[in-house]
């Protein structure tokens, strides 16, 4: 059986991404050519099967349109060129706008920007998705409407152009940028120009990169938009179309993982005192809250009223307030750790593991069981077989692969 030989035409290289595609290779026994770092396939290649990215170079494209002429399979794994009639195995942009969008929500923003360099249809689908449920819609501070293209990487520019339209938001307001690195260069220009991160500009990225994110100033919330599963699920529909199935009539779409807060969006954004020291009260203790009436009590109103306020501000009670603060640890335990039920359950304020699993079942429709496996255990077995195996990759030399005995 002849080693199949898979070229890899990425940009940019996202590790996630790689590192998806290299658990699927190893499983399969691929052979993996990478082009080389200006994104060039060798000349003359005649492998089995490509998986890419199509942008806007001419390179890619004239590589796909060369595949398609040789039947060779390709799978592109971004929707930057809908257009192009390819397979294609896709992020689900839109839920990655929608869950940025939720999270600040629920921290009682009201006001919100979407920044990026460019214009591009990954991200309109992104603006869609963080369009949802905001009474006015996200205003869209894009660098290529402000600078030349020649002058993107201008740090005062940048700062002139870019800052000047921060100052003039009103305050708070939330921010969703493209990636992470756009997200690290935003938090660092409000700290420049004077202006708190998060308390004025709560900013937030797309991709989690945790080397990125954590390497900041004020560490970057993120959405981690399962890069993994991106490139692992590309590579899966490869090897069916090599297999000779034929492709499908739409993009597949990968789940979004998870939203990881970090320090750029920890607060929740409210304009009245009262109603923020109640929140801190109920935040700093999820185990053993006040009650509802110590809590109006220690912020010196009546309880009717401080149940008027939550509802009008938040737009839910006090109860639910808590009950989110409670799940939202629940789901960061369930995703991060291998904390038993009991432990997670003791740790979140439920009474007991049986209250937990009946609360969490109504609330998402699964129980954290399942919850678990499908966020977690797909994902970490595959990481930990790249770190224990790694795959047979060579960059372009022009030399075909051997053949398994």
């Amino acid at each position: 059986m002849k080693q199949r030989d898979v070229m890899l035409m990425i940009n940019p290289p996202i590790p996630a991404r790689f590192n998806g595609i290299a658990a699927f290779a190893r499983e399969h026994q691929w052979h993996l050519t990478v082009a080389n770092r200006l994104v060039h396939a060798q000349s003359g290649w005649h492998g089995d099967g490509a998986l890419i990215t199509v942008r806007n170079d001419l390179e890619t494209l004239r590589f796909v349109k060369r595949c398609q002429r040789l039947k060779i399979p390709v799978v592109d794994l971004t929707a930057h060129k809908p257009r192009l009639r390819i397979p294609r195995v896709l992020p689900d942009y839109r839920e990655s706008g929608r869950l940025a969008a939720r999270h600040f929500q629920d921290r009682g923003f009201t006001r919100s920007i979407w920044f990026a360099s460019d214009h591009s249809h990954v991200h309109l689908a992104f603006y869609e998705g963080f369009s949802a449920g905001w009474t006015q819609p996200p205003e869209k501070l894009v660098l290529s409407d402000l600078v030349p293209v020649s002058q993107r990487n201008d740090g005062k520019l940048f700062a002139a152009t870019v800052g000047k339209q921060l100052k003039r938001m009103p305050k708070p307001v939330a921010i969703l940028t493209y990636n992470d690195e756009e997200a690290a260069r935003l938090i660092d220009l409000c700290l420049r120009i004077g202006l708190r991160v998060p308390e004025e500009c709560a900013v937030m990225g797309i991709g989690n990169d945790e080397f990125i994110c954590t390497n900041q100033a004020i560490p970057a919330s993120s959405v981690d938009d399962n890069l993994f599963g991106n490139g692992y699920m590309g590579a899966e529909l490869l090897e069916r179309l090599m297999n000779g199935e034929t492709p499908p009539a739409k993009p597949i779409t990968v789940p979004v993982l998870k939203l990881v807060e970090r320090q750029s969006t920890n607060i929740m954004s409210v304009d009245d005192p009262r109603l923020d020291c109640a929140l801190k009260l109920l935040v700093a203790d999820i185990v053993r809250p006040p009650s509802a009436s110590e809590l109006a009590e220690a912020v010196g109103l009546s309880r009717s009223t401080l149940d008027r306020l939550f509802l009008k501000k938040l737009g839910r009670s006090q109860h639910d307030e808590l009950q989110r603060l409670r799940f939202a640890r629940v789901l960061q335990l369930l995703n991060e750790t291998d904390l038993p039920l009991s432990d997670i359950a003791a740790e979140c304020g439920f009474c007991n593991p049986g209250y937990l699993v009946n609360a969490f079942k109504r609330q998402f429709g699964v129980t954290p069981a399942h919850w678990r496996q499908s966020h977690t255990h797909h994902s970490r077995t595959l990481e930990h077989d790249m770190f224990t195996r790694p795959p047979h990759v060579q960059a372009s030399s022009g030399r075909r692969p051997s053949r398994r005995p």
